[in-house]
């Protein structure tokens, strides 16, 4: 009698084990891609590709490293909360990795009717854990590379991304001004520009809870990849911002969140004087490209084809994107660079995990399966 069991969407017969356990399951021929459990460190096939681990974690370390060569040579100098604040922010989740792990360690020697579910939830939120603990860690290093790029004395190049902005008929302070017109529309993408935080913990939990473990180690990937292409970006090209560059009246800003286009300047300002700068309570200063437009696209991308998720996150991210002019002070061009830093984080991440063959069908499967059955043995 045949058994029906789904895996990730796709549905599979297969016969059951007989008492001498000579019948092959076809869907343990696939279960390298189809196990939930994640980044739980026991093996990195369950996770996807071992290359793109790989590939994350050198991203990590090269990005420590620059912080640690840079720092030393550098105006910026660290308040000493913050190292608790990293700690306190990366240590819960490892210390629920490792603790996990020991549990699903001990299941496996204590058999009990809801052990396999029991260990694959644990492994789930494992992989959630070692997620987690490293995009808290790719937004800390890369937020303290964008002050280190910052504390500089180059010439800001506002003007040419402005004139960028006028070769394709932008006008920033226009559109600024009549979005101010509608306080009711400018709550709604004040909250959608402020999502930023919430979704970087949502999504991956999202994906981890669902079993997308290849998934959720892409979303990783793309977020410190695109990281890093941000940090080389605006090292090659500083600038304020629109507001900065316009100078416009305040009044434009009436309706939007306190600190609007602005919350970044002073920080820029004191960076800029080569002056001895205590970094306490760190803010986004990168202009372009627009890091909030290239994580809206990262975040609608690692959602697509997911029922009833897709589409609100869709919408929330492209009014995450509208946000990013009044908001962040971005000029279009700066978008349009977060847009294109995305893309490339996107496809280069593809190619480093295209390595994996295509997965068989389990109809395919099972007829390979049954074929090798029949081979005699020599």
């Amino acid at each position: 009698m045949l058994r029906r069991t789904e895996s990730e969407g796709q549905a599979f017969l297969y016969p059951p084990l007989s008492a001498g356990g000579s019948a092959i399951d076809p869907i343990a021929a696939t279960a390298i891609s189809h196990r939930p459990s994640g980044w739980t460190g026991c093996d990195t096939a369950e996770f996807g590709n071992s290359r793109l681990i790989a590939f994350i974690s050198a991203l990590l370390v090269g990005a420590v490293i620059t912080n640690l060569v840079w720092l030393p040579i550098s105006t910026v100098n660290l308040n000493r909360s913050l190292w608790f604040d990293v700690a306190m922010a990366t240590t819960p989740m490892a210390l629920l990795w490792v603790f996990l792990g020991g549990m699903r360690l001990q299941l496996r020697k204590t058999p009990f009717r809801y052990r396999d579910r029991v260990s694959e939830l644990a492994g789930r939120i494992q992989a959630l854990a070692m997620a987690l603990t490293a995009v808290t860690l790719f937004c800390l290093v890369l937020l303290l590379v964008t002050y280190l790029a910052t504390a500089t004395s180059r010439p800001l190049l506002d003007s040419y991304l402005a004139a960028g902005d006028a070769s394709l008929g932008f006008n920033w302070v226009a559109y600024v001004r009549l979005l101010n017109d509608f306080p009711s529309i400018d709550h709604v993408l004040s909250i959608a520009y402020n999502s930023l935080s919430v979704q970087s913990l949502l999504l991956p939990a999202i994906l981890a809870l669902t079993a997308r473990s290849d998934r959720l180690v892409e979303f990783v990937a793309h977020y410190g990849l695109a990281g890093c292409l941000m940090c080389l970006v605006t090292m090659a090209v500083p600038a304020a911002g629109a507001f900065e560059f316009y100078h416009p009246s305040p009044d434009i800003l009436s309706s939007f969140s306190p600190g609007a286009s602005t919350r970044h300047l002073e920080h820029l300002h004191a960076l800029r004087t080569l002056k001895p700068f205590l970094l306490e309570r760190p803010e986004g200063l990168v202009s372009f490209p627009s890091f909030h437009a290239t994580l809206a696209a990262i975040f609608a991308y690692s959602m697509r084809g997911i029922r009833y998720i897709s589409l609100p996150v869709y919408a929330l991210n492209a009014m995450l994107i509208l946000a990013t002019f009044p908001e962040g002070g971005h000029y279009l061009v700066d978008v349009l660079a977060g847009l294109a830093v995305a893309a490339v984080a996107i496809q280069f991440v593809r190619w480093i995990a295209q390595v994996r063959p295509p997965l068989q069908s389990g109809s395919e499967v099972a007829q390979s399966l049954s074929r090798r059955q029949q081979v005699p043995s020599s």
